[in-house]
């Protein structure tokens, strides 16, 4: 009777338990850190954007109905005990879930080319590629659309297509588009599908008709979602689809984003050797093809500028299918086990980049504002951090910034008369740059009359908060100073000072209209004022400026 040795048993031939031990281990492994990473892991601004639509939508403020019919599942977050990062976190732990879905659905995808092993190895190898760790589960757009759509794809090429069958992909994929457009970078993935079963005419014709119901579905949704929306001036679902196709395809060059997709490689090794071994094998042309097209959101990075790193878990579930193939034809091969070390090795390597990425100032800045201010203010920040506030500004993300410039016309002075803002986060590089001291010769991103306009308007309260305010030091004549609008302002300075015809001391609080101020007093007095929000001020350096770490690339 033969006994397998060891290593044969790791290497994956019958009765390789060790190998499928490792595999289901490290797959549970996987999940666990997800889990402890939803409640630690520092927010990206993307994240607080995208609950600032739930906010908006539920405080009757949403304006653009674009890209924004995931509100309608996630009304719930606003009855949580707590605060935008707690609503974040239980957000997150739906992002596990549907990374959890989109690695089933890779699976059975999987299992319908190859064996169980093959098949837990592609979900591992899904889950330790570039990225996943630190963006799979990020509360975005990308993880709903990654599980609609392999769920959708699972469907149709594994199931007989009952009638429910179906209905369940073809709104599955319906609900994907209106996640986000960028779900059609997946319609070569379609095209595989049919590929694959067109000598099944009967699953071709109701693939097809399955299409066609998620169209309507589409469209239906919607119109019932716009019918609610009170649409802004720019927002129009034409005008951002077209500034969309114009920034993110036609005008992005050629490998807009070569060093994400670089460092993703650079991390998924092993599955990438796995995928070529899968299209290297003679034989079945159809299933070459099928892979190819298989890797098309990922192919899609040739051209596609919004191709950071939460895009990768997006872009490459499908194409671990290929993974699964490749581990199939080296099933006889100790390589196989190697592979598999090595994607773990990886995976270690992003663990010790990622775990400590914490969010502790994040918190601590979100607690203060909420003491500072109980009930909702307008502000400005890059990204809307503070989402359950209506934020005066606009999104400052790359894409935003750059439309800003290319317009050339200052918004701030604007915004400050209109909206009166008494708070201002400098939490990303735009204002932080503004606001801060910046080194020598270094140009800010704001224009010029935006850049003076919130410099003199704005104090510094503590880490990246700014309160509506004004300094000046005294030289021994009356200074005449703005304050940005009329309100309660309180008063800081070394020594008592004449503002207008009192005589008032530090900690003072004053009624202010819209008139300047004049104030005297001993030449080198510092003198602020700084908008009073009834509660006792913390000390200045009682919270980090770093409001963003990490949560870019992965570096060996």
């Amino acid at each position: 009777m033969y006994n397998p040795t060891l290593g044969e048993q790791i290497a994956g031939r019958p009765g390789g338990i060790i190998l499928d031990l490792i595999v289901r281990t490290a797959i549970a492994v996987v999940f666990a850190l997800l889990l402890v990473l939803a409640y630690t892991h520092n927010v990206n601004w993307d994240e607080f954007y995208f609950l600032s639509h739930v906010h908006a939508f539920l405080d009757g403020r949403l304006d653009r109905p674009m890209q924004t019919f995931f509100v309608h599942a996630f009304t719930w977050l606003n009855m949580l005990p707590g605060q935008e990062m707690e609503q974040i976190f239980a957000a997150r732990l739906v992002m596990v879930g549907c990374l959890g879905v989109t690695t089933f659905s890779i699976h059975r995808v999987a299992r319908h080319f190859t064996d169980r092993r093959c098949a837990e190895i592609a979900a591992l190898g899904f889950l330790t590629s570039g990225f996943v760790l630190a963006h799979g589960a990020s509360f975005r757009a990308d993880p709903i659309a990654a599980a609609l759509l392999t769920a959708s794809i699972a469907i149709l090429l594994t199931t007989r297509l009952s009638a429910l069958q179906m209905l369940a992909a073809a709104g599955l994929s319906a609900l994907a588009v209106l996640v986000t457009i960028k779900s059609a970078l997946y319609l070569p993935v379609f095209l595989a599908v049919l590929i694959w079963r067109i000598d099944d005419r009967g699953a071709v014709l109701r693939i097809i008709v399955a299409g066609l119901i998620a169209g309507g579905i589409c469209v239906s949704l919607f119109l019932w979602h716009t019918s609610g929306i009170r649409v802004a001036e720019g927002n129009e679902t034409a005008a951002n689809a077209k500034d969309a196709l114009n920034t993110t395809l036609l005008k992005s060059g050629f490998f807009p984003r070569a060093t994400e997709l670089l460092s993703w490689a650079i991390f998924s090794i092993p599955q990438i050797i796995l995928i070529g071994v899968a299209l290297a094998a003679r034989g079945n042309a159809w299933r070459a093809l099928v892979l190819v097209l298989f890797a098309a959101p990922l192919i899609s990075v040739m051209i596609y500028r919004n191709a950071f790193v939460y895009f990768f878990p997006f872009a490459v579930p499908l194409l671990m299918v290929a993974v699964a193939i490749g581990a199939q034809n080296l099933a006889n091969s100790r390589r196989l086990t190697q592979l598999v070390v090595v994607m773990l090795a990886g995976f270690g390597l992003q663990v010790v980049q990622t775990v400590p990425e914490r969010a502790e100032t994040q918190r601590a800045t979100i607690t203060e504002i909420h003491r500072l201010f109980p009930k909702p203010v307008t502000y400005i920040d890059d990204s809307h951090m503070i989402a359950s506030f209506p934020n005066a500004g606009f999104f400052m993300s790359g894409w935003g910034i750059a439309r800003y410039q290319a317009a050339g016309q200052p918004v701030f002075a604007g915004i400050i008369a209109e909206h009166q803002p008494p708070l201002l986060i400098a939490n990303k590089t735009a204002l932080s740059q503004t606001m801060d001291p910046s080194p020598e010769g270094a140009v800010p991103i704001l224009l010029p009359e935006d850049h003076a306009i919130l410099r003199q308007s704005y104090v510094h309260y503590a880490g990246a908060i700014w309160l509506a305010g004004h300094s000046v030091t005294l030289t021994g004549d009356t200074a005449t100073i703005p304050v940005p609008f009329p309100g309660t302002y309180r008063v800081h300075s070394s020594q008592p000072v004449q503002i207008g015809n009192r005589t008032v001391a530090d900690g003072a609080v004053l009624n202010i209209g819209s008139d300047p101020l004049t104030i005297d007093g001993p030449t080198g007095t510092m003198v602020t004022l700084i908008w009073d929000t009834g509660v006792a001020p913390i000390a200045p350096d009682g919270l980090g400026r770093d409001i963003y770490v990490g949560f870019r690339m992965l570096t060996l």
